[in-house]
C-alpha cells in the first residue's frame, strides 16, 4: 500500500516517502514498526489540501518507496541501510520524507545530508531532549538521537522545540532549546537559520497524549495539534531539504484517529520538503 497522492514514478519524483520501521530500542511501548503502514491507511481519511500551508500535496511529484526491510546481522546494520538509501536519494536529487519507526533513524539520515550540506541545520519537535550519550548501554537508540545528531552538526545549528522531558538540569540551558513551546519559537528559528538548509524531525510525542496517546513514550504537558501544524507552516519560508515523522506507535491493526492525525503531519512534511524554495 502507498500514500494515495504518491503517484509519481521514482524517476520523476521530487519527494520520496520511505517507511523506516525500525523498532529495536523501545524502552517503554514497542510497536512503532507498524507506524508507516498505519499512517498510509490513515491517509485515506484526509484531504490532499493543507489549510495550514494553503497548498495541495497532489501538486508535488511524490513517490512512495515502501518500507525498508532490516536485517540484524550486526547492531549497526539497520543504520547502515538507512544511510545507504538516503545516500542514493540524495545522489538522485530526490528529497526524502522518512516515516519511523523510532527516533534512532534520524542521525543516520542527517549524517548523509551533512556530507553534501555542511551548513545543515536541524529543527526537532519532541517531548524529549534525546541528549543522553547512552541509554541502557546503547549509544544508538531513541534516547540518544539528538546527541548522535550533534556528532554531525554543531550545537548552535540544532533547534529543539516542545521539549519537556530532560535527563539533566543543564539541558534546560542548552543553546536553541525551547521548553514546552512550539508555535511561538518558530519565528526565532527562521530568523536564526536564514538561508541555510534545514532538516525537520517530528517526534509525534511532542503532542500532548490527549491528542495522540499512540506513541512510544507518552509525556504529559505537550502542545495541541493546531499549535504543531501552525509551527510547521511557519517554517515553510525555510529551505527544507528533508524531514521525518517518528515514534507513532499504533495500538492495534485497525486505523483510528491517531493514524489520520499522523497522516496529516506527513502531508505537512511532504509539502515542506516539496516546496520549490
Amino acid at each position: 500500500m502507498a500514500f494515495y497522492y504518491a503517484t509519481a514514478a521514482l524517476t520523476d519524483a521530487r519527494v520520496v516517502i520511505v517507511g523506516i520501521p525500525l523498532d529495536r530500542s523501545s524502552s517503554f511501548i514497542p510497536g512503532s514498526r507498524f507506524g508507516p503502514d498505519l499512517a498510509r491507511i490513515g491517509a485515506e481519511n484526509i484531504e490532499s489540501f493543507s489549510p495550514f500551508q494553503r497548498r495541495d500535496v497532489a501538486t508535488v511529484a511524490v513517490h512512495d518507496q515502501g518500507n525498508l526491510a532490516f536485517t540484524y546481522d550486526t547492531p549497526t546494520a539497520p543504520l547502515e541501510l538507512i544511510a545507504a538509501v538516503t545516500r542514493t536519494n540524495i545522489a538522485a536529487g530526490r528529497r526524502q520524507v522518512a516515516i519511523g519507526g523510532e527516533h534512532t533513524i534520524t542521525p543516520a539520515i542527517v549524517g548523509e545530508l551533512t556530507a553534501h550540506l555542511p551548513d545543515l541545520c536541524v529543527v526537532q519537535f519532541d517531548a524529549h531532549s534525546d541528549l543522553r550519550d547512552d541509554f541502557l548501554g546503547e549509544k544508538n537508540c531513541h534516547a540518544t538521537a539528538m546527541r548522535r545528531v550533534l556528532d554531525s552538526i554543531p550545537r548552535e545549528r540544532l533547534f529543539q522545540l516542545g521539549i519537556r522531558s530532560f535527563a539533566a538540569a543543564e539541558e534546560l540551558e542548552a543553546t536553541n532549546l525551547f521548553p514546552f513551546a512550539v508555535e511561538q519559537p518558530a519565528a526565532e528559528v527562521c530568523a536564526a537559520v536564514k538561508d541555510r538548509p534545514v532538516y525537520v524531525t517530528i517526534d509525534v510525542d511532542v503532542l500532548d497524549p490527549a491528542f495522540l496517546p499512540e506513541v512510544q513514550t507518552p509525556q504529559p504537558g505537550g502542545c495541541t495539534y493546531l499549535e504543531l501544524a501552525r509551527a510547521l507552516a511557519a517554517l515553510s519560508r525555510l529551505k527544507i531539504v528533508g524531514a521525518d515523522v517518528v515514534e507513532f506507535c499504533p495500538r492495534n491493526s485497525q486505523p483510528g484517529v491517531g493514524a489520520a492525525l499522523v497522516a496529516e503531519l506527513i502531508r505537512e512534511a511532504v509539502l515542506l520538503v516539496g516546496n520549490k524554495r
